[in-house]
């Protein structure tokens, strides 16, 4: 998993979850997918969605991202998902 901020086009690495900017996006690879997901800016949670895939991270109850435990939804319809959890085993360098 990388997230990268794209601000000018600099696809820059994101060392922490909290300089995220707008036009960041997310590459996962998870269970032979390779999902490529843009920030989207929700209330309540960090997330990344295409509309058929939306990876998030909630909040800790002090405010910090829980960058420990994640969600991926896969959606099905607008009523309809799978939900999936996840926990980060390790980060790609690149």
């Amino acid at each position: 998993m990388i997230i990268r901020n794209n601000i000018n086009g600099d696809f820059i690495k994101v060392e922490e979850i909290k300089d995220i900017l707008p036009g960041s996006f997310i590459t996962i690879n998870w269970n032979d997918k390779k999902l490529m997901l843009p920030y989207s800016l929700r209330k309540g949670f960090v997330s990344f969605s295409d509309l058929r895939w939306d990876w998030r991270y909630k909040f800790k109850d002090n405010g910090e991202i829980n960058e420990e435990e994640t969600t991926l939804f896969e959606i099905k319809s607008r009523s309809k998902y799978v939900e999936h959890k996840c926990s980060i085993l390790s980060t790609e360098v690149s």
